[in-house]
């Protein structure tokens, strides 16, 4: 009786550029736009979350004091839609800022069913804090582009903006 020998085609010749982390073959994804920019999102946010770990702050939350911070007295509805949020997001962060006393709510004199956030010394002194941790993180992204290629690219960035 005869043994069948089975043989493999070769496997296709692949370019450097198709092997990702650890030589996993990526698919195609290397030239894909969305790929790139969600692996440059955990990498700045990775860095973001080292840089201000010791302030105890997601990137939302910090956001949401700088937002506070810039307008005073906006309420969670107005803060959500900037932030492209959802209220029930921004209910939860607003609720651990007031937790943690960075912020306070107070009713809207003009309708009783808006709050205004304004944030407390306490936050103040968090929010000029995460603005420092913030810089250098800033400067960290900076550093991988020259001045022009980071012009270009936030102006990239803005185009596909909502």
């Amino acid at each position: 009786m005869k043994t069948a020998t089975l043989t493999r085609a070769p496997a296709p010749a692949r370019k450097p550029a198709d092997r990702g982390e650890g030589g996993v073959a990526r698919g195609g994804l290397e030239d894909s736009v969305g790929f790139h920019l969600r692996m440059a999102f955990l990498a700045v946010s990775r860095h973001f979350t080292g840089a201000t770990a010791r302030l105890d702050l997601t990137q939302k939350q910090t956001g949401v004091l700088w937002m506070i911070g810039a307008n005073a007295g906006i309420s969670q509805t107005k803060l959500a839609s900037a932030l492209s949020m959802d209220r029930a997001s921004m209910m939860a962060i607003i609720d651990r800022l007031d937790h943690r006393q960075l912020l306070i709510r107070e009713r809207s004199d003009r309708d009783g069913r808006r709050q205004e956030l304004y944030l407390t010394p306490k936050g103040q002194k968090v929010l000029a804090q995460s603005k420092a941790a913030v810089a250098e993180h800033e400067k960290w992204i900076a550093a991988h582009f020259d001045k022009d290629e980071l012009a270009a690219l936030l102006a990239l960035l803005h185009r596909i903006e909502l």
